[in-house]
């Protein structure tokens, strides 16, 4: 510890200046004006006020334990500064305005980005082989539990991109330059992460070079190229990506099961990368919501959905619809354990049931054939307001049971039969915005943060952390201060149990009705003395004439 390396420093010069000096009674002081900076670290010596006694140079700070070669080895603390910025948003620039402000003296900033180059590349590769690690223990996992293959598992995928893909007017292609593809096993609840791959079209050296007239195409040019796509290529080939990261598993694992977010062609890469047939699953949260957007789409009779609020009236019912729709199913495959002929069989009684919640009619058919409806017209009161009633003509059953088929047909049963979604996947894109905002580019160390993150997400902030500074020689010390803090953060950022998970949902649900039961008492209540705000009576606002 630094401590202990200024305790060194004056006990071995006050010694060796009571040796060289016995009639000397000047004090040792340090010689500041040669102090020597080695990124956040400084090297040392003591010089006397009255003599010319003048002390070694002493490190204080820890340096690496495994650095080979004849040059310098690195401080621990300039690796654990370039570690922790590996963990958030914040770059070597904001790090720098932070020591200023602080009144620190900051390191210089080319030093920090070549030593975070060799850090965000070590913390790549050390991810690649945790990773690695995991598609082992995971087949061996199977085996124990009897699975006729172990090396079977269901993945899902999904692919999220560092800014919004649709055209702008600066490319005439996508306008995202870096996109992430992430696969989580569904084995087991945890849902690992067994494999990434970041696409990138973004090289600095190529732009700066290319900037001075030079006819530099990326990837693969002189010198280092952080590109490893072509800048011509779509960044939002997802069957592209997915095809990837399905042949870096395949030495360990063989992928059986894909579900998809199905806005994307992902299960095509997957099924490519496959010498056998692969089973594409639906998500159930992005079926819902193509149900939602059927239902709001539909045309229905003009008198289902009358007065001046006639479009929020069928955006809460395709809501209220969607809903039921999925709680229907969910208890489905709780009251039939998975059995999915019985579900299949009792699917269309439940959606008559539905219609008749929703047409005003919910009694006997909900108790006779509804899941989770008593027949007490709550459920068909979510989302709508108490005081609207549906007035659906035949044609609007009609209509609504074909929107409901997008969930509850014998084929979408088919797609959704072991009710996994992507939401694994989701959590873990929105997790990378920890590191890599949208906001902030890292060409360079985009990469680096991303397996980073990864590793965190593997095996806990904790472990994390002392993987990554075993990797790269910058051990903590045992039994400090610092190591209570990483296991109070860990213990803090695990996951919570079943009852406290299900009470937040329940506190988000009641959030959720108390919003639209405020938006019912202001817009649907009978008898309103305060005029409801809208922009009626507004003229027609003219666009602002561009020259």
């Amino acid at each position: 510890m630094v401590q202990a390396k200024v305790q060194a420093l004056f006990n071995s010069s006050f010694k060796k200046h009571r040796h060289d000096k016995p009639n000397c009674d000047g004090d040792l002081n340090f010689d500041a004006a040669n102090s020597v900076r080695w990124g956040m670290g400084w090297r040392e010596r003591l010089k006397c006020t009255k003599c010319s006694y003048m002390s070694d140079y002493h490190n204080l700070y820890e340096e690496v334990e495994n650095k080979k070669g004849p040059c310098r080895r690195a401080a621990k603390v300039n690796i654990g500064l370039q570690l922790g910025l590996c963990t958030t948003p914040i770059s070597n620039t904001g790090v720098r305005r932070i020591f200023n402000n602080a009144n620190i003296i900051a390191p210089n900033l080319g030093a920090m980005q070549r030593l975070s180059n060799k850090v965000n590349e070590k913390i790549k590769n050390v991810n690649i082989r945790d990773m690695h690690e995991q598609r082992v223990t995971l087949v061996k996992e199977n085996a124990i539990i009897g699975q006729k293959n172990a090396k079977t598992v269901n993945v899902e995928g999904d692919s999220c991109y560092n800014n919004p893909v649709f055209n702008s007017d600066s490319t005439p292609f996508q306008a995202g330059s870096i996109a992430t593809t992430t696969f989580c096993e569904n084995n087991t609840k945890i849902k690992k992460i067994i494999g990434v791959h970041i696409a990138n079209k973004l090289c600095t050296i190529g732009a700066r070079l290319r900037n001075k007239g030079n006819n530099v195409v990326c990837p693969n040019h002189k010198g280092h190229c952080s590109a490893n796509m072509s800048e011509s290529d779509p960044i939002g080939d997802e069957g592209r990506w997915s095809e990837i990261v399905a042949r870096n598993i395949s030495n360990e694992v063989q992928v059986t099961g894909y579900t998809g977010d199905g806005d994307s062609r992902s299960h095509a890469g997957v099924s490519k990368a496959s010498e056998h047939t692969i089973l594409h699953f639906k998500d159930i949260r992005h079926l819902g919501n193509s149900l939602k957007r059927a239902v709001y789409a539909a045309n229905f009779s003009s008198n289902m959905f009358k007065g001046s609020s006639n479009t929020n009236l069928k955006n809460r019912f395709a809501l209220s619809i969607k809903h039921r729709c999925i709680a229907e199913l969910n208890m489905a495959h709780k009251s039939y354990n998975g059995d999915l002929n019985k579900i299949k069989q009792c699917m269309p009684k439940v959606a008559d049931a539905i219609v008749a919640c929703f047409g005003g009619y919910c009694g006997e058919p909900c108790k006779a054939s509804s899941l989770v409806c008593c027949g007490n017209y709550r459920q068909a009161k979510n989302y709508m307001p108490m005081t609207v009633k549906q007035r659906m003509t035949e044609g609007d059953k009609v209509l609504l049971l074909k929107c409901m088929d997008i969930m509850l047909s014998p084929i979408a049963l088919d797609k959704t039969k072991l009710l996994t979604s992507t939401q694994k996947c989701e959590a873990v894109n929105r997790s990378y915005q920890a590191v890599n905002p949208k906001m902030i580019t890292n060409p360079r160390n985009f990469a680096g943060r991303i397996h980073g993150q990864v590793l965190k997400l593997n095996n806990g902030y904790a472990v994390s952390v002392l993987i990554k500074t075993k990797s790269l020689g910058a051990t903590l010390t045992k039994g400090s201060s610092v190591i209570r803090q990483i296991r109070k953060t860990d213990a803090i950022s695990k996951r919570p149990n079943n009852d406290v998970i299900q009470k937040r949902k329940i506190t988000r649900y009641a959030a959720r009705q108390r919003r639209y039961h405020l938006h019912e008492r202001l817009h649907y209540n009978k008898g309103l003395t305060d005029t409801v705000h809208g922009i009626r009576g507004v003229g027609q606002l003219l666009d602002h004439n561009y020259v």
